[in-house]
């Protein structure tokens, strides 16, 4: 309240009582209505200054906020160009490592000098660590702009681990390192969840672990936790996934932040080398999915990375048992007590009784035991080192005066190409490449002692069984498939890797030619290329489907675009499935096992 409006009360009285009142009340009267035009006018300029005031802190708040778009929208444009430039990076260098790996596989399959097979095998090796590399580059960048995505589907559980050890052998194989498998028996192997995530966790931990190891082992374990009921919350069976290694321990103080950010080589140790970004990757991946994960040092040297996961295993019937296991006692001989345990692991969920050791001695006498036990069929799978130190006393363990004569060899070799000469004398039936990992191979291999003659096995005679698990080609007449790719190098290691597994293959420049093909000629199945010039493969897929209606071919894309937008495009325009470049043998057995018709394929070798 004003002082006008305290006093004029007072005033008022005091007037009232004078005789001269009535004569200045009307002067008195403008006073008053004067103050109080005063008093109004200025409340309404303190208003008016306060509103003016409103109006340029809004003004200034709606610049700062168009200023601040902009700068979003340069950020964008900016993010969205690197994008770009990124996947256009990846493309091209996919495209060629598509052509150098590619190429030295083929070439691997053919008969070659020693240091010819020690250059090709490094050269492989290499290109394939640069894949690793961009993967991780763009990996994390997918991780970092929140654009990952996860699926849910049965698997299983042995693929992903085996894809894992079978992509890091040529690596491995140069260093002259070990590469062992285990999967436990009491693991689930029918799971489900994201096949591809668990790979890509596990690739980095075992690649960082290559990287870093000079000599010895690298070991990738599964099993389920120590003292755990098994199961989460969620119902999915608790999974404990660790990589061990004989490199260098890790000191305490780097433990703690090892997978915070990209790890700086250690020039001294080379303990950390690679990209960097695996370990961060990994990290994010696992707590991604829910999952843990770690890393210790362990008392002999070396170190152990683990990650724990909740998989749910999925309800299906239990594998027929080996028909010809009935009578049949295998000893697995292997200085390596990792390489020992694989084995006798893969032997045990297979249903054959079996026993492992480390010295030839040891092996007679478990072979001897279970002949007395009534063991109708011994077989003695071995590691080549054995037949190298031993051999004088592995003649004399088969001689023709022994108990143990009937006794056949499997042999078990690092060596890509065959070991001429190792087996002369011996009764081998079959050579496995090392790291065995497939069951089917192993099985094979087993099968091969009962179809033998009691008799020693030239060398030249003893069939090598290959790490891809193809021993001949998958189809008894050749499918018609079409490979379409712009690039001359990438359609001929297709054309010549799918030709190598079977398949009669004919070629298309562009997808202008791949549709004028398609009408012509009635193909099993289309591998398309997506990035071609004048008319892409998106467009030469919807216009095959098109013409051919029902009838049209599977069409699965074969490209470099290894996006999540990338396969949703292509599954849109009419695609079945996605083989990304640089292609495996693996992945293209699978695709042709899954879209050629079954009357067609063989059963696999």
């Amino acid at each position: 309240m004003s002082v006008l409006a305290l006093t004029l009360p007072f005033v008022a009285a005091a007037l009232e009582e004078s005789d001269w009142f009535e004569s200045l009340a009307p002067a008195i009267g403008l006073v008053v209505i004067g103050l109080l035009a005063w008093q109004l006018w200025r409340a309404q300029r303190i208003y008016a200054l306060e509103l003016a005031e409103q109006s340029r802190q809004v003004a200034e708040e709606r610049d700062k906020a168009a200023q601040a778009w902009q700068a979003v929208e340069a950020v964008s444009r900016e993010s969205q160009a690197k994008s770009e430039m990124l996947a256009t990076l990846s493309r091209e260098i996919r495209a060629h490592l598509n052509g150098i790996i590619g190429s030295a596989d083929l070439l691997l399959d053919n008969s070659l000098s020693p240091s010819q097979r020690d250059n090709l095998v490094t050269l492989r090796a290499s290109a394939e660590s640069l894949h690793q590399s961009l993967n991780d580059v763009l990996d994390y960048s997918t991780i970092e702009t929140g654009q990952l995505q996860f699926a849910h589907a049965s698997f299983d559980l042995r693929e992903p681990l085996i894809e894992v050890v079978e992509s890091l052998s040529p690596l491995a194989l140069v260093k002259e390192l070990e590469l062992v498998l285990i999967v436990s028996p009491d693991v689930p192997l029918a799971v489900n969840g994201d096949a591809s995530r668990l790979r890509q966790i596990l690739l980095n931990l075992m690649s960082h672990a290559v990287r870093s190891t000079a000599s010895g082992r690298v070991v990738l374990r599964v099993g389920l936790p120590e003292g755990s009921a098994g199961v989460s919350k969620q119902g999915g069976t608790w999974l404990h996934f660790s990589v061990t290694d004989t490199g260098a321990s890790i000191p305490a103080e780097q433990q703690a932040t090892i997978f915070d950010r990209p790890a700086e080589t250690d020039a001294a140790s080379g303990r950390f080398r690679g990209s960097g970004l695996e370990l961060a990757i990994s990290k994010r991946l696992a707590e991604l999915l829910g999952g843990q994960i770690g890393v210790r040092s362990l008392p002999e040297g070396g170190s152990e990375f683990w990650v724990v996961l909740a998989l749910p295993a999925e309800k299906v019937s239990a594998p027929e048992p080996f028909p010809d296991a009935d009578g049949m006692h295998v000893v697995v001989l292997d200085e390596r007590s990792a390489s020992r345990v694989a084995i006798s692991s893969m032997l045990g969920r297979m249903g054959v009784d079996q026993d492992a050791t480390d010295s030839v001695a040891k092996a007679g006498l478990l072979l001897r035991d279970a002949l007395e036990a009534g063991a109708k069929e011994l077989v003695f799978l071995l590691d080549e080192q054995a037949i190298e130190a031993n051999r004088a006393e592995l003649l004399r363990l088969v001689a023709p005066d022994s108990p143990l004569r009937s006794t056949r060899f499997v042999l078990m070799s690092h060596r890509p190409e065959e070991p001429a000469g190792l087996a002369e004398g011996l009764p081998v039936t079959a050579v496995l490449h090392k790291p065995v990992l497939r069951s089917e191979l192993l099985l094979e291999a087993l099968r091969s002692t009962t179809r033998l003659e009691a008799k020693p096995a030239a060398a030249a005679s003893v069939p090598a069984l290959d790490r891809a698990g193809e021993t001949k080609p998958m189809f008894r007449r050749g499918p018609h498939v079409l490979v379409v790719d712009d690039d001359a190098i990438s359609r001929s290691v297709s054309s010549q890797r799918l030709g190598r597994l079977g398949c009669a293959v004919e070629v298309a420049e562009s997808g202008a030619e791949a549709v004028e093909l398609a009408q012509r000629t009635r193909f099993e199945l289309i591998f398309m290329d997506c990035q071609m010039p004048e008319m892409d493969g998106f467009t030469a897929t919807e216009k095959i489907r098109a013409a051919a209606g029902d009838k049209a071919p599977p069409i699965v894309a074969l490209t470099a675009n290894i996006s999540e937008r990338d396969r949703e495009r292509c599954f849109a325009a009419g695609m079945c499935d996605f083989v990304g470049k640089p292609v495996n043998k693996t992945e293209l057995a699978r695709v042709l096992k899954r879209w050629i018709q079954p009357e067609v394929a063989t059963a696999k070798a």
